[in-house]
């Protein structure tokens, strides 16, 4: 597990772009108290394109599928300037050599007007989002919290994690890439969440390696096997602690949430953890 010190500028700021679309489907990162951190150094974005663009990104993208097929934008780039001098050029005319992953120009021309839009608003947000002060982020503290839910995570062995603010409470990873958010002392999240969290998005990835058919099933699979792993650790109370920032949505972690069929794939996954832990 490796904590990454310079999170992807390019991510940060399409994730702010996202966090201004308003939309309750489980793959929005709709976050107010972002909108109002982010006016309070850059003004209202109804004073800026940035207001538009989100209630048309909320059409173009009304549910679950669209919208997460259009978050992949974040991870075509890296830093702010590659994304610029393509910003242009529509998407059908970029090649590997254009992007930092290639692999999902493919995917993202499924949702073309979606996110051929979020790339556009995010680059009219750019000049804007350079504005936002660098995060103060304590390193120790997240490192010591990822440190204690290593424990019941086995997965983030291997991973790298970064923190982007916008992201805040949610979490996102591809590969073993783990983006989280960034802890703040007023408005939350703490160290312990986003440790987590991050826990979370690493079993999300091992139960996806296992059976990887519907993504919604793999997430509430994820959120049963973690349950049992901070259970049989005695990090039953902090484990709960971050699965109440779901609110009236918490997902269920009895085993009962499971099919025959998936309970049986994540009790392969407790024993094969077990065999290598020697426990």
């Amino acid at each position: 597990m490796r904590l990454v010190r310079e999170p992807p500028a390019y991510a940060e700021l399409v994730f702010h772009v996202l966090a201004h679309v308003r939309s309750d489907v489980p793959a929005s990162l709709y976050d107010p108290a972002w909108i109002e951190l982010a006016a309070r150094h850059l003004g209202a974005a109804g004073g800026r394109t940035l207001a538009e663009d989100a209630v048309a990104l909320r059409a173009l993208a009304p549910d679950h599928a669209a919208l997460a097929s259009a978050q992949l934008v974040a991870w075509l780039f890296r830093d702010l300037e590659r994304a610029s001098a393509c910003a242009a050029r529509p998407l059908e005319e970029l090649g590997p050599d254009d992007v930092g992953a290639p692999e999902l120009l493919a995917p993202l021309m499924r949702v073309p007007a979606a996110a051929e839009l979020l790339r556009l608003a995010a680059e009219l947000e750019t000049p804007f989002f350079r504005r936002l002060p660098a995060a103060d982020v304590d390193y120790p503290s997240v490192e010591a919290a990822l440190s204690t839910v290593a424990c019941a995570a086995p997965g983030l062995d291997g991973c790298a994690i970064a923190l982007l603010r916008p992201l805040r409470l949610r979490g996102r990873v591809r590969g073993d890439v783990i983006w989280v958010g960034v802890p703040d002392a007023q408005r939350g999240p703490t160290p312990e969440h986003v440790a987590w969290q991050a826990a979370h998005e690493a079993t999300v990835r091992e139960v996806g390696a296992l059976d990887s058919r519907d993504e919604r099933r793999v997430e509430q699979m994820a959120v049963v096997l973690l349950a049992m792993r901070a259970d049989r650790v005695g990090a039953r109370t902090a484990h709960r602690r971050w699965l109440a920032h779901f609110g009236p949505n918490v997902p269920g972690t009895n085993e009962d949430t499971l099919s025959p069929g998936e309970l049986a794939q994540v009790h392969s996954l407790v024993a094969a953890a077990a065999a290598r832990s020697g426990t």
